[in-house]
This record gives structure tokens, sequence and C-alpha cells, in this order.
């Protein structure tokens, strides 16, 4: 007798693939939830909610800002990660859960390359290399052979904290110059601000809107920007490339990744639309060109791509600072 079980497999293949466009066309079909691993205020919160707002309309289903904060997106990624693969549970996350917590911890809740569908880097944020106003150092090279120099007190470099996005690129940066600095982590940027105006800290580097109103009050000194092209917001300051040293890619990215096995369809519907969302010239003049960001708006292969060089860059990064928050 000729057993029934491929041809069964066959049918329940073809019913899947069927059903996916189905799927995207009546995407979505009830509330959508938007995971971000951060407290209500900040810039990955603040960006989400603006798009929530936009995708309510676009959708005709309301979209549910969720926050869970804690564990540097820990806690937040792994949520998503067991959540139901159908598109309507999203994560907000940054390089901090899907690229450097698998270098910086030695077990994870989750796993940052097989539960996580990629739909769309949304922006990067440039950073800003600043120190002191009163600093001797008015150039990105001056600041480098200055330190080369300070043999008997070597200079420092602040970060809002150990084994993050501000912390591992000054970490490369120090090695590629041949540069022997003192780390000093604080815990975020608040508290490192004033202690670079103060000078106690040497040098730092932050998102542009972060500093932009310290620099143009006179109390930092901005020496270059991490980024293929000057900020509008502060268009004196050259790029590192300007400068003429090897930038040192100090930028953080917010991107939407759903859980794995989310259908190929609606994760290129809900791509497209945030892209669409993204580029309208009234909201990316509010919410993008305001705070200095750079939209992106990526396609779910782009930014499966970018995923897998970042998560090299961000190892070797990671082995370069010795961090661990194990």
């Amino acid at each position: 007798m000729t057993s029934l079980k491929p041809l069964t497999w066959v049918a329940s293949a073809l019913a899947l693939l069927l059903a996916a466009p189905l799927q995207a066309q009546t995407f979505p079909s009830k509330p959508v939830t938007v995971v971000v691993p951060y407290a209500p205020g900040g810039p990955v919160d603040n960006l989400m909610r603006a798009l929530a707002t936009r995708l309510d309309k676009e959708w005709g289903q309301p979209v549910l800002v969720l926050n869970k904060a804690g564990a540097n997106e820990i806690i937040g990624a792994e949520f998503v990660a067991k959540s139901a693969p159908d598109g309507y549970t999203l994560l907000a996350a940054t390089e901090a859960a899907l690229t450097m917590n698998p270098h910086l911890y030695k077990k994870l809740p989750y796993n940052a390359e097989k539960d996580f569908t990629p739909v769309s880097r949304l922006i990067s944020v440039p950073m800003v290399f600043f120190v002191p106003a009163n600093a001797k150092a008015n150039t990105l090279k001056e600041f480098i052979q200055q330190a080369k120099s300070a043999k008997d007190k070597p200079m420092s470099y602040g970060s809002s904290g150990a084994g993050g996005i501000v912390h591992l690129p000054l970490a490369m940066f120090a090695k590629q110059e041949g540069l022997d600095m003192v780390h000093i982590p604080y815990k975020g940027a608040a508290p490192l601000i004033p202690e670079v105006i103060s000078g106690q800290v040497d040098s730092a580097v932050l998102g542009v809107s972060v500093i932009e109103q310290h620099v143009k009050a006179g109390k930092l000194k901005a020496l270059a920007i991490s980024s293929e092209a000057r900020s509008v917001a502060l268009p004196e300051v050259p790029t590192f490339k300007e400068a003429g040293v090897k930038d040192i890619d100090a930028v953080f990215n917010i991107g939407l990744v759903a859980p794995a096995g989310t259908p190929a369809a609606v994760v290129e519907k809900i791509a497209a639309d945030l892209r669409r969302v993204l580029l309208a010239p009234d909201f990316r003049k509010a919410q993008v060109d305001a705070y200095s960001y750079v939209a992106v708006g990526s396609s779910p292969a782009e930014y499966k791509a970018f995923l897998a060089r970042d998560l090299k860059v961000q190892g070797e990064r990671v082995k370069t600072s010795g961090a661990t928050l194990d």
C-alpha cells in the first residue's frame, strides 16, 4: 500500500505557501505590540511611539508600545524571542540586544542570530567626539598627539557604561591610534557630561542631540562626528575622515525585529509600511531630522546583512575592551 504521508506533507507545505500572502494582505487584523527594552522617555521609546501613532492610521489597528526595561535589553529581547511568530509582537532594539550581548554575556536567555527575524533598520544615530571647552586640542589630530605625549598621566575617556555603545568604539579608537587612555564609566550620559565640562574627564562621544546645546553654549568642544556627512545641527564639526582620522563608527542603530519564523510576507509588509511612514517628509522632519538622526528604513534582507557584519565588529570591540557583563 502506498503511504499517504508524503502527499500529506506536500499538501501541508502548499497550504502554508498559499496562506503566507493572504496573511500579509490581511495584516494586521488585531492590535500589534512593539516591545521597547527601555523605560519611557528615551530615544528608542520616543521614536517608536511616534511611529506607532502613524501606523495606527496606516493599519487601522492599534499599535501598542510595551516597555520592558532592564538588563541591557535582555528582558525585552527574551520576551519577544518567546512570543508567537505572527508579526503581532515586535522588538525595537539596538546593538545591545542584537550584536553586543552575545559577546558580553557567556549565557543569554535568547539567541540573537536564531531567535529573531530582522525587519528593518530604522535609524542610525551618529556620535560626536568631544572634549572640555578649555582643552588644548582644537582638532582630533591635536588630541591624539596630546594623548600620545601624556606619558606620566594618561588621558581619559568617559562612557555611559562599561561594555556599552559609547565605551566600545572609544576602546577601538585608543587601540587604532596607539593611545594609552583610561576608561571612566558612568551610569548614563547625564552624569558623564558635567564631568567632561568640568575637565574631570578628558573626552567622550555621545549623540549630536545630547551635546548640541552644550557645544553651542561654549561648554564643550566638538572635534569630530562619526558619520559620512556633517550634521546639520553642528555643521562646523568635521567628520572623522575630514579630520584625517580613521572613523571609529561611533553610532548606534534602532531597528525592528520579529520572532524567528514570522512569515516572510508579513515581515516584508511591516518593513515597507515602516519605510513609507519613516521617510514621509513631515514625519522625517519632526521625528528624525529634529534629533540629528539619519533615516535608514532598510529592507529585511539589508538589515540581516547589517546585523551579520555588526556582530563581527562588536566581537572585535568587546575583545579589545576586555568588557564583560556577566
